[in-house]
């Protein structure tokens, strides 16, 4: 059945996975470094390597199937699975290195060559050489991708007929196994594995072309895994072959020990050749694509150029761009200083895809239906061991790594994204918050050593939650949260129509809250009236994991009824919930926002520091003013004679070190009546006055003292300052 075209999707599962995947895969590692890691390892030693590398490459190849099989798989191979699943922000800082190490790659596979050559072609120059090729691998990937793909399938033969003469001379001269099963001389272990796992890398070329398979469903992992079996075998059997017919000495010292052994070296020679071509072409087309797919999705600068693409779907200008960093490379003659962070970044992005998987799997989403499904354990081996052969490897080049991976992250992720995309980011953390709730109501309560700031704030004009901006993220800022509630009253004056734009500006606002790093909710509804509104949220919402522990009200106690307040302070107090009313003076405002003022009365004297206290509200929110001030706090008490003043200095100086406040902290206790000192008190900032239920009438006459901007604070018991 021949091929269908859809678009620019044109290859199937042989030519656009099995044959990139395999050629990788068996290059210059096979040819030219396997006899070196047998003869440095043993026999058992090789295999093991040979084995562990197959062990993360095969988790990270089914875990890349089962993902395939779920998604719509566009172009750039792995940074299109890791975007669709964590994000933009991770999916680029693992395309960015992966794009990077795919295009060093060129470079390598390129000086492969070129040293092959060199050994055919002793008075050739290398730079020379590898100038000429790079040029020839240039006008194949730019020619057509077509073409580039006919090319591999020529060097897919030559290989296999490599393979054959090699196998032919082996078994022509079959001798005694010459290699002990394990040494101890020469490299380390892990200095070996180091240079064996770029083989395992050719997985990313496999699915590189993964925008251009005409199902990559079905296609990427009957192709990669084809591959991988293949290849496997292919590399034990070569294994087990030289160690029959080379002493370790001839392996450590001779790189072209497979063309010497086998019955016709020059077709080997040839092989060689190709395969160290064929990889880099590989590498050549796959690494603009991952730039044309970043580019397409607006990650990097001048990402337009980046992604677009030709009449014919080739990434040209990504093909350029790509050439313009290989090409300055060409001219180091060494690139073996960078070679193990370049497989660092390979290993982060293995350990990415398998973190994607294992993260889908257990979230038990209904929309995680793939096709080709793989047990649990097999993404979470890959994840680790992918993490953990990194550090073992290189913890120096590791680290390199994982500081890039970050740093490209946190650039991303204040870098405004143009266009939305699904992926499992909310679903992961709504699943740890259902985890968290569950667990969290089996254990018993304790509030005050986790408490932040929660804030429901009921509004009927938009204008009063504008007007509250600046002292609402003043308390909230930067971990609490805020759910606003807008009121459409029946019993409001307002026209109707002006009552409706009202409401319907109110989520401009709250953009603004979101702007500010505040995590606020929006909800509107229809009611009688603002009290019974206000009590009918607040017994409604009682119930929730995170329900709101403060109600502010935007109104001082001129705007309410004594007999409202107390209404609203007792359904409060029944939720657990604080209670707050905003009494700003128009003219004085929020002054320059500098000087926090609470009001202690001499009332707390008489009761147990340390056990019973009415203000702890009042001075967490003043703690986190203070802060998003940086002002002062004044802690004020009024009282009747000198040895009640003796009192309280005791009573707050042991309060405000108890509570581990700030030096700065002022301490002011006068021998006055207290309308008197407050009257006569520092216009200042902001008044905080903490009050009880039974204090509702005397909150009414302080709020009448001119000139100064009050706001009261009931607690809901289940805050604690000395927590």
């Amino acid at each position: 059945m021949p091929r269908k075209e859809t678009g620019t999707r044109r290859f199937g599962a042989f030519y656009g996975v099995f044959v990139p995947t395999f050629l990788s895969i068996v290059g210059v590692i096979l040819f030219l470094r396997l006899g070196y890691i047998i003869g440095g390892a043993g026999i058992l030693g090789a295999i093991a390597i040979i084995i562990l590398t197959v062990s993360v490459t095969l988790a990270t190849a089914l875990s890349l199937s089962s993902i395939a099989s779920n998604i719509r798989i566009g172009s750039g191979g792995a940074y299109s699975i890791v975007t669709k699943t964590l994000g933009l922000e991770i999916g680029g800082s693992i395309g960015v290195p992966l794009y990077l190490a795919q295009a060093f790659s060129v470079a390598l596979y390129v000086f492969g060559f070129a040293e092959a050559w060199k050994f055919v072609f002793p008075n050739h120059s290398m730079t020379v050489v590898a100038l000429i090729t790079f040029a020839l691998l240039f006008l194949i990937t730019v020619i057509k991708t077509d073409f580039a793909v006919k090319v591999q399938v020529g060097v897919f033969i030559l290989i296999c007929l490599a393979l054959a003469v090699i196998f032919a001379g082996g078994f022509l001269e079959p001798t005694e196994l010459s290699v002990p099963l394990v040494t101890g001389e020469g490299p380390s272990f892990w200095t070996l594995f180091a240079i064996f796992f770029p083989a395992g890398t050719g997985l990313m070329s496999g699915i590189g072309m993964s925008g251009e398979l005409t199902d990559p469903k079905k296609q990427i992992p009957k192709g990669i895994l084809y591959g991988l079996g293949a290849t496997t075998i292919i590399y034990l059997a070569v294994a087990v072959l030289i160690s029959y017919s080379a002493t370790p000495a001839q392996l450590l010292d001779d790189t072209l020990i497979l063309a010497n052994m086998s019955f016709l070296p020059e077709l080997v020679a040839l092989g060689i050749l190709a395969a160290t071509f064929s990889s880099a072409l590989t590498m050549l087309m796959a690494a603009p694509r991952i730039l044309q797919a970043m580019g397409n999705k607006k990650i990097l600068p001048k990402s337009r150029f980046f992604g677009k693409i030709s009449k014919g779907g080739e990434p040209r200008n990504a093909v350029f761009a790509t050439c313009l960093i290989i090409i300055p490379l060409l001219f180091l003659g060494n690139l073996d200083s960078v070679a193990q962070v370049l497989t660092m970044f390979f290993l982060i992005t293995y350990s990415s895809i398998n973190l994607s998987v294992f993260i889908e799997q257990r979230l038990e989403l209904r929309s995680f239906r793939p096709t080709f499904k793989v047990p649990g354990f097999v993404p979470f081996y890959g994840f680790v061991a992918s993490l953990t052969m990194m550090f073992i490897v290189n913890p120096y080049a590791g680290i390199v790594a994982s500081v890039a991976v970050i740093i490209i992250y946190m650039v991303l992720s204040k870098k405004p994204m143009d266009e939305k995309h699904d992926d499992v980011r909310s679903g992961l953390f709504q699943a740890l918050s259902e985890w968290a709730a569950e667990k969290s109501r089996r254990l018993p309560e304790s509030s005050s050593h986790t408490w932040k700031p929660n804030m429901l704030v009921p509004v009927v004009h938009h204008e009063s939650l504008i007007g509250n901006f600046p002292i609402i993220r003043s308390i909230a800022y930067p971990h609490g949260r805020m759910t606003v509630l807008g009121l459409n009253l029946e019993d409001d004056d307002t026209a109707p129509g002006k009552r409706k734009s009202s409401l319907e500006k109110i989520p401009d606002v709250v953009d603004k809250f979101e702007d500010k790093e505040i995590f606020t909710t929006f909800s509107t509804i229809d009611a009688q009236d603002y009290v019974n509104s206000v009590i009918i949220s607040m017994e409604a919402i009682k119930s929730q994991v995170f329900s709101p522990n403060i109600l502010f009200l935007p109104y001082g106690p001129e705007g309410l009824k004594n007999e409202e307040i107390e209404s609203i302070i007792s359904t409060a107090e029944e939720n657990n919930c604080g209670v707050m009313l905003m009494d700003k003076d128009e003219e004085v405002g929020l002054g320059s926002q500098e000087d926090i003022h609470v009001w202690i009365s001499p009332k707390a004297l008489e009761k147990n520091l340390f056990e019973e206290r009415y203000y702890d509200l009042s001075l967490l929110v003043a703690y986190s003013i203070k802060e998003n001030w940086n002002g002062k706090i004044n802690i004020w008490m009024a009282v009747e004679d000198e040895e009640q003043a003796a009192a309280a200095q005791g009573y707050l100086h042991k309060l405000l070190y108890e509570a581990r406040f700030p030096r700065s902290t002022e301490v002011n206790v006068v021998v006055e009546e207290f309308d008197k000192v407050l009257k006569e008190a520092r216009s200042g900032d902001l008044h905080i006055i903490p009050f009880e239920g039974s204090d509702v009438k005397s909150i009414s006459k302080i709020s009448e003292t001119g000139k100064k901007s009050f706001l009261f604070v009931h607690d809901s018991t289940k805050e604690s300052t000395l927590a």
